[in-house]
């Protein structure tokens, strides 16, 4: 209850009492009536009564915030002691993959695998159907804390089909084309791969692919893998859902993780131009390399 609210009333409960007393005692000058007398005695008790329970409530109410604090501390207690459950997201893929690079520690390492499906920058539009604003909400924000040095290193791996890299010269010498089929991205992941070449800590690479799925890893104590469905229109691939990991409990799970990328790694080609359609070639040098 408010302060100012509380004591008014109290104010007002002094006042109703002080008033009963006056009128006993004038009374008692007066002549001893007996009516009266128990009337005065049962409005000050009435009163006495309605402060008890009044305090009785405000006490109530304190006992359950208080309670509710305790209860969280006890959790934050818990969640230390015990780590943080796995959250499976269906709302937002990339919004629980923007939350989880928020919740980074300062200096850690950020990769993502992402698989390209045969369909190439044509097949990842499907993805903005389903992620919205948030991508590029993503691309700035890794932009931003890269810059900041906030994360140390980010590595961006597009993982291909092995023969759609056996048989395209370009990706073998690490050229990346923004477009539509086999062997290319879409724009806006393009945009992202330019920014990162141009930033110290930033880097893009292209392999065989080891997992069909977009993993993320996010320093060494939280991990996120995506679920995808087919598109009821066009059958085209679609992010629906995200599963988020978290060091203590699901180490164990993360390592797997960690072994899928060391895996990607030993095959992985380093990206040194992307190519966009309206301008041929538009090289993007990675700096402090």
């Amino acid at each position: 209850m408010n302060p100012i609210r509380r004591e008014l009333l109290n104010g007002l409960l002094v006042l109703v009492v002080a008033s009963l007393l006056s009128v006993a005692f004038s009374a008692f000058q007066v002549s001893f009536n007996a009516q009266l007398w128990v009337l005065i005695l049962i409005g000050i008790a009435m009163a006495v009564g309605g402060y008890v329970v009044f305090e009785f409530v405000l006490s109530a109410e304190k006992r359950e915030v208080e309670g509710l604090r305790k209860s969280e501390q006890r959790e934050q207690e818990w969640l230390k002691r015990v780590g943080t459950p796995a959250r499976l997201d269906l709302s937002d893929a990339v919004r629980a993959a923007i939350d989880a690079l928020k919740g980074a520690k300062p200096g850690s390492d950020l990769a993502l695998l992402t698989y390209v499906g045969a369909g190439g920058g044509e097949e990842a539009a499907s993805f903005r159907l389903a992620t919205g604003d948030a991508r590029e909400e993503m691309v700035t924000l890794i932009h931003e804390r890269l810059s900041r040095g906030a994360i140390r290193e980010c590595k961006l791996i597009f993982c291909f089909e092995r023969e759609i890299i056996e048989n395209n010269h370009e990706l073998r010498s690490g050229i990346l084309r923004v477009g539509q089929g086999p062997g290319t991205i879409d724009r806006l992941q393009g945009e992202l791969c330019q920014r990162m070449l141009q930033i110290k800590g930033g880097s893009v690479f292209v392999a065989p692919v080891v997992f069909r799925a977009i993993i993320g890893l996010y320093g060494t104590q939280e991990a996120s893998i995506t679920f995808e469905t087919a598109g009821s229109d066009s059958g085209g691939r679609r992010i629906d859902g995200v599963m988020v990991f978290h060091d203590p409990p699901n180490g164990e799970i993360i390592e797997q993780f960690r072994q899928i990328e060391r895996e990607t790694e030993r095959r992985m080609v380093a990206v040194h131009k992307i190519v966009f359609p309206e301008d041929g070639a538009l090289q993007a040098e990675a700096v402090g390399r």
